[in-house]
């Protein structure tokens, strides 16, 4: 072998390292991606024509919490009529969670109670004590 074959041949081999190394980082990125992957589900805020129709939950949240969002499309896929203050984003969602002491998010308001954190078998427990006491 050459000494031009010999750097010929050592030359193309980190290109290829680099190029491989590459592929692994997409598609490492790919998947997660695609295990992060959330369709969108739609933030009812509080307003007063809202809050006149006496939402049966008041969630007080953020944007960015992964419970919040369960607790989201928990609501919309079982029909429960809510809305949501964002705690960072709205002066009555940060003075409510204050005032209520909330330790979690999201906190659910159902009728007198309070839940620090989305728990299904809680809050279903207490939207029925809701729904038997009006």
């Amino acid at each position: 072998m050459s000494y031009k074959q010999f750097q010929d041949h050592n030359t193309a081999a980190p290109k290829q390292r680099h190029l491989s190394g590459l592929i692994v980082i997409l598609i490492v990125f790919a998947v997660l991606v695609f295990i992060n992957y959330r369709p969108s589900v739609g933030r009812v805020h509080c307003t007063d024509e809202i809050l006149s129709t006496q939402p049966e939950v008041i969630m007080l949240g953020t944007w960015w919490c992964q419970y919040c969002y369960q607790a989201r499309r928990y609501f919309t896929e079982h029909n429960i009529n809510y809305c949501e203050y964002d705690i960072e984003r709205s002066a009555e969602g940060e003075k409510l969670y204050n005032e209520i002491n909330g330790r979690a998010i999201p906190v659910l308001l159902v009728d007198k109670y309070i839940i620090n954190g989305f728990d299904e078998a809680r809050l279903e427990q207490l939207l029925d004590k809701a729904r038997q006491a009006s």
